[in-house]
């Protein structure tokens, strides 16, 4: 794919309308908008990355796992990815994305166990992703969320983050400030 930044701003638009109307769990209720910009600002800020089909995941990343109805909206929503932005994009957003038909539990149990074996570009959008969601959580947790459910989030994330070792060493040091600053807040 020749990707320039209409290709950026064509996913920033298709990634607003895909998350309209949803927002953070937090009092805040940020716009979820704002948490695909920020994972795919972090990756370029904080992690020095300059590749176009990693951004661009970045900003689709929860656009199937969280926006879709159906089986025939994902399977649509799929092809459009492939027609606008590239196999190796909906490759990433694939690789990135939870299965909704399972549980919970068994979601995050699978990103720990396969933290270690999806691909370079994978595990860097999944620091991002956690690091993202880790501030969140420091600055706005969910309103419901005991500090219990907080520190067992922090614990979870740092278990996925042990699989990803290796993919982007700046990353990795802003997701452990995030575990340091988010345990300090909340023991």
């Amino acid at each position: 794919m020749n990707c320039n930044l209409q290709h950026i701003f064509k996913a920033l638009e298709l990634a607003a309308t895909r998350h309209k109307g949803q927002h953070r769990k937090g009092k805040s209720k940020t716009p979820y908008i704002n948490h695909p910009i920020q994972v795919a600002n972090i990756l370029v800020s904080e992690g020095g990355e300059e590749d176009p089909i990693l951004i661009i995941g970045a900003i689709l990343h929860d656009v199937v796992e969280d926006t879709v109805q159906n089986e025939k909206d994902m399977v649509e929503l799929k092809h459009q990815i492939s027609d606008e932005f590239g196999d190796e994009v909906l490759k990433l957003v694939e690789e990135v994305t939870d299965d909704k038909s399972l549980k919970k539990e068994e979601r995050k149990r699978l990103q720990v166990e396969n933290a270690s074996y999806i691909s370079h570009r994978a595990k860097k959008l999944k620091l991002a992703d956690k690091i993202s969601n880790l501030r969140e959580i420091i600055i706005d947790p969910p309103m419901f969320w005991t500090k219990k459910r907080i520190l067992d989030y922090f614990t979870w994330a740092e278990d996925v983050a042990k699989g990803l070792s290796g993919a982007n060493d700046d990353l990795e040091m802003a997701l452990n400030k995030c575990l340091d600053d988010g345990r300090n807040k909340y023991h």
